[in-house]
């Protein structure tokens, strides 16, 4: 229940660090994909039921603070956790390219469903070299975002008191 409660506001503080964040121009205008760091960390890391919850609960935060249409990271985040859930067994969680890797991916692949979900319901235009440039700087923005991001919820977990088997001590 603790870590439950735990999963639930870091997902709220990530959301708010990913409000506040800037956007920078040198990468596309793209924001730090914190919440997808963190729905990819709680897919790697733990049981169905709690990465549901964490997928759920951040999509709606997600696409709550993002302006536009309602429903990107609706699509995204589920098939994000749903795909890191099967494969966290043959893969390394905790090494580092591994995490650079699938950092890259969940940016890109964010970024990938938010343009065709926007330009399909015509709120932006699509122009090729932006696009381009908003997929790098995705790529970018991902790759550094996952790594520090995962350590910190390890290091957050571990604080907190482990239980035994007669009450929390």
């Amino acid at each position: 229940m603790k870590r439950r409660v735990l999963m639930l506001f870091i997902i709220l503080f990530g959301a708010l660090l990913q409000m506040v964040l800037p956007s920078w121009p040198l990468f596309g205008g793209m924001k730090p994909p914190i919440l997808a760091a963190l729905v990819l960390h709680y897919a790697l890391r733990r049981d169905n039921r709690d990465m549901w919850l964490a997928v759920f609960a951040a999509a709606i935060m997600q696409d709550g603070l993002e302006p536009g249409s309602f429903g990107p990271a609706l699509l995204a985040f589920p098939a994000i956790g749903i795909l890191a859930n099967r494969i966290r067994n043959e893969i390394f969680v905790d090494g580092l390219f591994t995490q650079l890797f699938l950092g890259a991916v969940i940016g890109v692949f964010c970024t990938v469903v938010a343009l065709l979900i926007f330009t399909a319901s015509g709120q932006r235009p699509f122009h090729f070299g932006q696009t381009l440039h908003r997929l790098i700087g995705a790529f970018l923005l991902g790759m550094v975002t996952l790594p520090p991001v995962s350590h910190a919820i390890i290091r957050l977990e571990a604080l907190l008191p482990q239980r035994r088997d007669y009450g929390w001590q």
